[in-house]
């Protein structure tokens, strides 16, 4: 039987909430540029979304067309997020989110973190839990990440768990080969192998169990 080798990881609700991050970075821009924040309402509206649409949903919101200075404000924001986290420390980090990953060091599981928002070493760092991992790759080069991240690990694909929150990070997992396991919506994730509704409820044993099943499977 094949060894698991490899972990592939999203930050949003697995490491912490960037959610709640990128939102004080959109009510930040807001107040800058309108003189006014966003109603708490919104950031249901604003979480998992691409950044360009939800400066969309902004605009909306604030009732802006015709602006022809986009690109202007996501760098605005941008830097905005950098400065937020700038600002945060390891009170941010889910309580079960670094034993989690002592459980994959102890067993001798590489880490790659799929860098969606192009600031995870960052906010590893202010989290104190850098030194966990092993490589870091965007989804915004042309490769699926998980592929990529396979690749900086040196193992094969189906050597590999992926753990995510967003529909998409599902697709990609499923489309590479790594055994996927969802945190989060349990509808919007059912193509998951495995599920559990937040982070907390994700115990390593489990995780091992979902992989080995998933390997017999394949078998």
């Amino acid at each position: 039987m094949t060894v698991m080798k490899g972990a592939i990881l999203s930050l949003n609700h697995i490491i912490l909430d960037t959610d709640g991050l990128q939102f004080q970075a959109w009510c930040d821009l807001a107040m800058y540029e309108f003189g006014m924040g966003l109603p708490g309402k919104m950031a249901n509206q604003l979480a998992g979304v691409q950044r360009h649409q939800a400066l969309d949903l902004i605009l909306k919101h604030f009732n802006v067309t015709n602006i022809d200075n986009k690109v202007e404000l996501l760098n605005e924001q941008y830097e905005m997020y950098s400065k937020v986290i700038a600002g945060i420390g390891e009170d941010r980090l889910y309580p079960r989110a670094k034993q989690l990953l002592n459980n994959f060091y102890d067993h001798y599981v590489n880490i790659a973190i799929n860098d969606i928002d192009e600031h995870a070493k960052e906010i590893l760092q202010k989290l104190k839990i850098d030194d966990f991992v092993d490589a870091f790759v965007s989804p915004l080069d042309e490769e699926n990440p998980y592929l990529e991240a396979s690749q900086e690990l040196d193992v094969q694909p189906a050597a590999c768990v992926g753990i995510g929150s967003q529909t998409n990070e599902i697709k990609l997992m499923n489309e590479t080969g790594v055994i996927s396991i969802g945190v989060g919506d349990a509808e919007e994730l059912k193509k998951a192998k495995y599920q559990v509704s937040q982070i907390g409820d994700l115990k390593y044993p489990m995780i091992r169990k979902v992989w080995e099943d998933n390997e017999l499977e394949g078998a």
